[in-house]
Protein backbone atom coordinates (compact mmCIF):
# COMPACT_ATOMS: atom_id res chain seq x y z
CA UNK A 1 0.00 0.00 0.00
CA UNK A 2 1.21 3.42 -0.94
CA UNK A 3 1.04 6.30 1.42
CA UNK A 4 -0.36 9.60 0.22
CA UNK A 5 1.69 12.64 0.93
CA UNK A 6 0.03 15.76 2.30
CA UNK A 7 -0.71 17.92 -0.70
CA UNK A 8 -1.14 21.65 -0.28
CA UNK A 9 -3.93 23.25 -2.34
CA UNK A 10 -7.55 24.19 -2.44
CA UNK A 11 -10.53 21.97 -2.82
CA UNK A 12 -13.05 22.68 -5.54
CA UNK A 13 -15.57 23.96 -2.97
CA UNK A 14 -13.04 26.40 -1.50
CA UNK A 15 -12.19 27.69 -4.95
CA UNK A 16 -15.87 28.30 -5.78
CA UNK A 17 -16.36 30.05 -2.44
CA UNK A 18 -13.39 32.38 -3.02
CA UNK A 19 -14.51 33.20 -6.57
CA UNK A 20 -18.04 34.05 -5.40
CA UNK A 21 -16.72 36.29 -2.58
CA UNK A 22 -14.36 38.17 -4.91
CA UNK A 23 -17.11 38.48 -7.54
CA UNK A 24 -19.52 39.92 -4.98
CA UNK A 25 -16.92 42.43 -3.77
CA UNK A 26 -16.05 43.52 -7.32
CA UNK A 27 -19.74 43.94 -8.18
CA UNK A 28 -20.24 46.11 -5.09
CA UNK A 29 -17.20 48.27 -5.86
CA UNK A 30 -18.30 48.69 -9.50
CA UNK A 31 -21.81 49.73 -8.46
CA UNK A 32 -20.41 52.16 -5.90
CA UNK A 33 -18.19 53.92 -8.46
CA UNK A 34 -21.01 53.97 -11.02
CA UNK A 35 -23.36 55.66 -8.55
CA UNK A 36 -20.63 58.08 -7.50
CA UNK A 37 -20.08 59.09 -11.14
CA UNK A 38 -23.84 59.61 -11.64
CA UNK A 39 -24.01 61.76 -8.49
CA UNK A 40 -21.03 63.82 -9.66
CA UNK A 41 -22.75 64.50 -13.00
CA UNK A 42 -26.01 65.42 -11.24
CA UNK A 43 -24.13 67.81 -8.94
CA UNK A 44 -22.38 69.41 -11.91
CA UNK A 45 -25.73 69.86 -13.67
CA UNK A 46 -27.27 71.46 -10.59
CA UNK A 47 -24.27 73.74 -10.14
CA UNK A 48 -24.28 74.77 -13.81
CA UNK A 49 -27.98 75.69 -13.74
CA UNK A 50 -27.70 77.56 -10.44
CA UNK A 51 -24.57 79.50 -11.41
CA UNK A 52 -25.81 80.54 -14.84
CA UNK A 53 -29.29 81.39 -13.57
CA UNK A 54 -27.97 83.50 -10.70
CA UNK A 55 -25.39 85.25 -12.89
CA UNK A 56 -27.98 86.10 -15.55
CA UNK A 57 -30.50 87.31 -12.97
CA UNK A 58 -27.87 89.39 -11.18
CA UNK A 59 -26.76 91.05 -14.43
CA UNK A 60 -30.36 91.84 -15.43
CA UNK A 61 -31.38 93.17 -12.01
CA UNK A 62 -28.28 95.35 -11.76
CA UNK A 63 -28.89 96.78 -15.25
CA UNK A 64 -32.58 97.40 -14.53
CA UNK A 65 -31.78 99.01 -11.17
CA UNK A 66 -29.39 101.47 -12.87
CA UNK A 67 -31.67 102.27 -15.84
CA UNK A 68 -33.48 105.59 -16.18
CA UNK A 69 -36.69 104.24 -17.74
CA UNK A 70 -38.45 101.20 -19.21
CA UNK A 71 -39.40 101.40 -22.88
CA UNK A 72 -41.00 97.98 -23.37
CA UNK A 73 -43.09 96.36 -22.14
CA UNK A 74 -45.43 99.25 -21.45
CA UNK A 75 -46.66 99.93 -17.91
CA UNK A 76 -49.01 97.15 -16.84
CA UNK A 77 -47.89 94.93 -19.71
CA UNK A 78 -45.63 91.96 -20.07
CA UNK A 79 -43.47 90.44 -22.79
CA UNK A 80 -40.53 88.21 -23.64
CA UNK A 81 -38.26 91.19 -24.27
CA UNK A 82 -37.20 94.13 -22.10
CA UNK A 83 -35.94 97.45 -23.49
CA UNK A 84 -34.36 99.96 -21.11
CA UNK A 85 -33.00 103.47 -21.40
CA UNK A 86 -29.74 103.58 -19.44
CA UNK A 87 -27.61 106.46 -18.18
CA UNK A 88 -24.70 105.79 -20.54
CA UNK A 89 -25.83 106.99 -23.97
CA UNK A 90 -23.63 104.54 -25.88
CA UNK A 91 -25.31 101.62 -24.10
CA UNK A 92 -28.84 102.88 -24.67
CA UNK A 93 -31.15 101.22 -25.44
CA UNK A 94 -30.31 98.01 -23.60
CA UNK A 95 -32.44 95.05 -24.72
CA UNK A 96 -32.79 91.67 -23.02
CA UNK A 97 -34.38 88.80 -24.95
CA UNK A 98 -33.94 85.21 -26.13
CA UNK A 99 -32.08 83.91 -29.15
CA UNK A 100 -33.35 80.38 -29.44
CA UNK A 101 -32.92 79.13 -25.88
CA UNK A 102 -30.06 81.46 -24.92
CA UNK A 103 -30.51 84.72 -23.00
CA UNK A 104 -28.81 87.69 -24.63
CA UNK A 105 -28.31 91.40 -24.06
CA UNK A 106 -27.81 94.06 -26.72
CA UNK A 107 -26.43 97.38 -25.53
CA UNK A 108 -26.79 100.36 -27.83
CA UNK A 109 -25.46 99.80 -31.34
CA UNK A 110 -23.18 96.98 -30.18
CA UNK A 111 -23.60 93.33 -31.06
CA UNK A 112 -25.78 91.09 -28.92
CA UNK A 113 -23.91 89.19 -26.19
CA UNK A 114 -25.05 85.85 -24.77
CA UNK A 115 -25.61 85.82 -21.00
CA UNK A 116 -25.97 82.03 -20.87
CA UNK A 117 -23.97 79.23 -22.45
CA UNK A 118 -25.11 76.37 -24.66
CA UNK A 119 -24.97 74.07 -21.60
CA UNK A 120 -28.32 75.47 -20.43
CA UNK A 121 -31.63 76.40 -22.02
CA UNK A 122 -33.85 79.31 -21.01
CA UNK A 123 -37.62 79.03 -21.30
CA UNK A 124 -40.58 81.05 -20.09
CA UNK A 125 -38.68 84.36 -20.10
CA UNK A 126 -41.17 87.02 -19.04
CA UNK A 127 -40.76 90.66 -18.14
CA UNK A 128 -43.74 92.32 -16.38
CA UNK A 129 -43.76 96.08 -16.12
CA UNK A 130 -45.36 96.72 -12.72
CA UNK A 131 -44.87 100.49 -12.85
CA UNK A 132 -47.68 102.65 -11.47
CA UNK A 133 -48.11 106.31 -12.27
CA UNK A 134 -45.99 108.55 -10.06
CA UNK A 135 -43.49 105.81 -9.20
CA UNK A 136 -40.15 104.75 -10.50
CA UNK A 137 -40.23 101.79 -12.85
CA UNK A 138 -40.65 98.30 -11.43
CA UNK A 139 -40.01 95.15 -13.47
CA UNK A 140 -40.63 91.55 -12.54
CA UNK A 141 -38.27 89.14 -14.30
CA UNK A 142 -38.98 85.41 -14.46
CA UNK A 143 -37.51 82.51 -16.39
CA UNK A 144 -36.82 78.80 -16.13
CA UNK A 145 -33.36 77.49 -16.84
CA UNK A 146 -32.65 73.82 -17.57
CA UNK A 147 -29.50 71.83 -18.22
CA UNK A 148 -29.13 70.81 -21.87
CA UNK A 149 -29.69 67.05 -21.99
CA UNK A 150 -29.11 65.90 -25.56
CA UNK A 151 -28.38 62.31 -24.50
CA UNK A 152 -31.57 61.92 -22.47
CA UNK A 153 -29.66 60.68 -19.40
CA UNK A 154 -31.59 61.33 -16.17
CA UNK A 155 -28.55 62.55 -14.24
CA UNK A 156 -28.31 65.55 -16.61
CA UNK A 157 -31.94 66.56 -16.02
CA UNK A 158 -32.23 69.58 -13.78
CA UNK A 159 -34.16 72.82 -14.04
CA UNK A 160 -34.90 75.77 -11.81
CA UNK A 161 -37.15 78.81 -12.01
CA UNK A 162 -35.91 82.28 -11.12
CA UNK A 163 -38.16 85.23 -10.26
CA UNK A 164 -37.17 88.71 -9.11
CA UNK A 165 -38.74 92.15 -8.95
CA UNK A 166 -36.51 95.16 -9.47
CA UNK A 167 -37.15 98.89 -9.03
CA UNK A 168 -35.32 101.57 -10.94
CA UNK A 169 -33.37 103.98 -8.72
Amino acid sequence: MQQRKNQAGYTFIELLLYISIVGTLLTGVTLFFGLAADDRIKNQSTLEVNQQGMAAMEYMTQTIRNATSITTPAAGGSGASLTLVVRTGALSPTVFDLTGTNLEVKEGAGAAVLLTSNDVQISGLTFKNLTRSGTFGIVQVSFTIARTNSGGRPEYSYQKSFVSSVALR
